[in-house]
């Protein structure tokens, strides 16, 4: 038997292919990949398959029957790694039900990771071995590495903290002239470096650009002067003397960055927004639990819905686990366009792309992005506009990942428990991959 891993060496975001040749036709085929993450942590997973009449096994043909996932999918084996070891995955059973841990992705896939953490490349072992009646008969077992690349070799990191503008610039290797992008992270805050830095990886120069809960802006999204983003993209701009830039952002980011492209649309070159609102909601004060007025303009509260009397219920979907769409959706499908808590996206001066997915257990973002669509169209917008709707994908569709099996919950917290982010655990593998890519390829032709 011969098993081929190919390439050796990938970005994240680069297809990859793993076949095993010359085994007996018919033959009881398990694959397996494991990697330790930076914590030591194990991740494994596995595929139980019929070689065809050829004596191959392509995942991407050949349908898995049992283990950590089951049909065809050519990148299961990478996505659907659970937090085991290989031992430990015998132990739990065809059904992988058993494996119960906190942990819901590797560290270094976490969204908010540290670039420390991303540079350094992770390498899968991927295994083949015959299973079944023909085991005995057959003992070898194959293996091969990949090694898989989180951030691109050239992508240079440098940090910004220039007036009262803070936050991460990742440069796109090569000669330029490349796209530009401001990147805004959601309702944790910091700086968006997962993202920016893979983004830069792919040809787009990015700045993960800080405006809360970051050293030297505000603990918490609270009355945050929108002036600030305008200072933060002539920043950019004035760097490499265009100016305009493009805007990305997911979540509250999302919200964030077509309030930007609605307020300073001289400044905007392009519109990314995933996972967003189309109402402005307001900021919240974590120290005292509270709503509070999330932007400003000119010194002045922007319209806003708070979320007083909002809390978190218990989730349907995952044992012990809580949600928080319900809060939302009332006030992302009732609105009509003349509330002025409304984002006045057809203000903006320059193509849309809005990604969502339908699943999305954090708020209802498919919702609020057609809404944003239809009164785009209802006021006439001039420029392209394009909604990416991923049936079956919740809120990390954002984030690009390795792991991505059970990146439908949040991991538990110091209040014991997780958060529902919703979401089919091998859709939610595809719309990023696909997302990701599609959002590259806007960003290249309009920023």
């Amino acid at each position: 038997m011969r098993l081929h891993v190919a390439p050796t060496e990938r970005l994240l975001m680069d297809p990859s292919r793993i076949v095993l040749l010359g085994a007996p036709p018919g033959a009881e085929i398990t694959l397996e990949a494991t990697l330790t993450d930076r914590g030591g942590q194990a991740w494994s997973s596995r595929g139980v398959y019929f070689a065809d009449s050829t004596g191959s096994v392509d995942p991407s043909r050949s349908a898995s029957l049992a283990g950590t996932y089951r049909g065809l999918d050519g990148e299961a084996l990478f996505w659907s790694m659970q937090p085991a070891t290989l031992l430990e995955l015998d132990a739990a059973g065809p059904s992988m039900d058993e494996i119960d841990s906190p942990r819901r992705y590797p560290d270094f896939d976490a969204f908010d990771a540290s670039s420390e953490m991303r540079l350094k490349p992770v390498d899968v072992a991927i295994r083949a071995r015959i299973t079944g009646d023909l085991a005995e008969a057959h003992p070898a077992v194959l293996e091969a590495i990949q090694t898989v690349r989180l951030v691109g070799k050239r992508v240079e990191r440098t940090l910004v903290s220039d007036g009262e503008v803070r936050g991460v610039l990742f440069e796109a290797p090569g000669e330029g002239p490349h796209p530009l992008a401001l990147v805004v992270a959601g309702s944790s805050g910091g700086a968006w470096e997962t993202k920016a830095s893979l983004l830069a990886s792919y040809g787009i120069t990015s700045f993960a650009v800080a405006w809360f809960n970051y050293p030297g802006r505000p603990d918490h999204h609270r009355e945050i002067p929108m002036e600030y983003f305008s200072r933060a993209m002539r920043w950019l701009g004035q760097r490499y003397g265009e100016r305009k830039v493009a805007v990305l952002g997911a979540s509250r980011g999302g919200e964030a960055v077509l309030l930007i492209a609605s307020l300073f649309p001289d400044q905007v070159s392009a519109v990314v927004a995933e996972v967003p609102s189309n109402m402005v909601f307001s900021g919240f004060d974590f120290s005292t639990w509270s709503s509070v007025p999330g932007w400003l303009l000119d010194g002045k509260p922007l319209p806003y819905v708070g979320f007083e009397n909002y809390g978190l219920r218990d989730s349907g979907l995952w044992a012990g686990s809580k949600e928080v769409r319900q809060n939302f959706l009332h006030h992302m499908a009732a609105h009509d366009f003349d509330d002025p808590r409304w984002i006045q996206v057809e203000r903006i001066e320059a193509p849309i792309l809005l990604v969502s997915g339908t699943a999305d257990a954090m708020w209802p973002c498919s919702i609020a992005s057609q809404r944003l669509v239809d009164r785009l169209h209802a006021k006439g917008f001039a420029y392209p506009v394009e909604h990416l709707e991923y049936a079956g994908a919740g809120h990390l569709l954002i984030n690009p990942m390795l792991v991505s099996g059970r990146a439908d919950r949040t991991e538990v917290n110091p209040m014991g428990f997780a958060v529902s982010i919703g979401g089919v655990p091998g859709l939610n593998a595809k719309a990023q991959s696909d997302a990701f890519l599609k959002t590259v390829e806007f960003l290249k032709l309009h920023a």
